[in-house]
């Protein structure tokens, strides 16, 4: 089976689009590596390749994931010759249910004799001759047809499709970058993350938890949203970074009113820390203006003051819980956040957090803990780390490096 993939906005990236290209075309090795052996071509302004399969089911569910394509179809790549182009182009109809139809041709190639108008109304006049001939009466339909017939010349071959599927659109991963997402067992942060991978960055991904305080289920159901992430960018690597000896400190030393502020920019300065070990250039979070005590935009500004090295990137920033929500059922990872899980963030907070919190008031806060950047810097150290492939139907787990553990001041192991 051969598949053409258009895409548009590559197109728009002038003198840089060939390491667009590339990188998609990479994408696509990657994607269906485990379907047999991938023959790619680059022509202009789209790229085919053929697989050795047909089950066009699964190309779609594996091409849903595949960011900088905008559409694609199941192709017949014949002779630039108008009666091999009516040929296949009968094939696809004959594939095609409907009552209407049309024939749109591109030609990329201009050297080919005919017009596209002329080749349209000539293909066009075929499949009506021959619908009628075979007891399928159909009419010419330009405006709303149920069958659209293409025609792309181009390279010196015609590619001749039917049914034209939508690609998830956006810029091929891989193309702007890496940048450290922190990630939780919620709703907000999986989409977040997906939503710059969409812009062709790579994510890092940085769980925090507070195991053994808490259970494993916020360690476990982020481990498989991570798996989930992988599909769209194909290689991750994940920090599961323990913040029971970061929260120990704070709650011994800080108002309640405060924890969860002061939590966020101790987060922030290890996910700083996580950024440089990756060479990655901005922080991401799942924050959505309001949504919680911590996220207002007093809050924010606190908690950026944290990161004055690095951008922090809030993809969500003015988007509805309910459109989030939608978006988690999309990408695959709304039934795992809904499972119950205890959050670290969760772990000693007041009833009533404060919403308007004093960047002074906080640094005198932080200035008291003489351990605090001690304990940062070896929740990273210690911090266990996995490295996520996909590979077309499932995804492969390394270990990179092992949680340490060391005696809590209760006497129990804290990561």
């Amino acid at each position: 089976m051969q598949i053409v993939v258009h895409y548009h906005e590559i197109a728009l990236k002038g003198s840089n689009r060939n390491l667009f290209v590339k990188q998609l075309v990479n994408n696509l090795r990657k994607t269906f590596q485990d379907m047999g052996k991938l023959s790619v071509r680059v022509l202009y302004g789209r790229i085919t390749f053929n697989l050795d399969s047909e089950d066009m089911e699964e190309v779609r569910r594996r091409m849903s994931s595949v960011f900088g394509t905008a559409n694609y179809a199941a192709a017949y790549e014949v002779p630039q010759d108008l009666e091999e182009m009516k040929k296949a182009a009968w094939r696809c109809f004959c594939e095609t249910p409907g009552e209407t139809f049309a024939v749109r041709c591109r030609r990329a190639d201009k050297s080919f004799p005919m017009r596209s108008a002329e080749i349209e109304r000539a293909v066009g006049g075929y499949l009506g001759d021959r619908a009628k001939d075979s007891g399928r009466p159909v009419k010419v339909n330009l405006t709303n047809p149920d069958i659209t017939i293409r025609l792309e010349i181009v390279g010196k071959l015609a590619l001749v499709s039917g049914q034209r599927l939508a690609g998830p659109g956006g810029l091929p991963v891989g193309t702007a970058g890496k940048i450290v997402g922190l990630l939780s067992s919620g709703f907000d942060s999986p989409v977040a993350s997906w939503s710059l991978m969409k812009r062709g960055a790579q994510v890092v991904l940085c769980h925090f938890h507070s195991y053994p305080f808490t259970n494993k289920a916020s360690l476990e159901n982020c481990t498989l949203l991570a798996d989930i992430l992988t599909r769209f960018q194909y290689d991750t690597r994940l920090y599961l970074v323990g913040f029971a000896p970061v929260q120990e400190e704070l709650l011994s030393l800080t108002p309640s009113d405060l924890r969860m502020i002061l939590y966020r920019r101790s987060m922030i300065r290890i996910a700083s820390k996580v950024a440089e070990r990756e060479n990655a250039q901005a922080l991401l979070t799942g924050e959505s203006l309001g949504q919680v005590a911590s996220q207002t935009l007093t809050n924010i500004r606190v908690v950026d003051q944290a990161c004055q090295d690095l951008p922090i990137l809030r993809p969500l920033i003015g988007t509805d819980k309910e459109d989030i929500l939608k978006l988690a059922r999309q990408i695959g990872t709304y039934e795992l956040s809904a499972r119950p899980y205890e959050d670290c963030c969760s772990l000693m907070l007041s009833k009533h957090p404060c919403t308007k919190a004093r960047l002074g008031q906080v640094l005198d806060l932080e200035k008291n803990m003489e351990d605090l950047a001690k304990l940062e810097a070896e929740a990273v150290d210690r911090a266990e780390i996995l490295d996520l492939h996909w590979k077309g139907a499932s995804v492969e787990r390394t270990q990179i490096q092992a949680p340490v553990y060391k005696e809590g001041a209760q006497g129990c192991p804290l990561l």
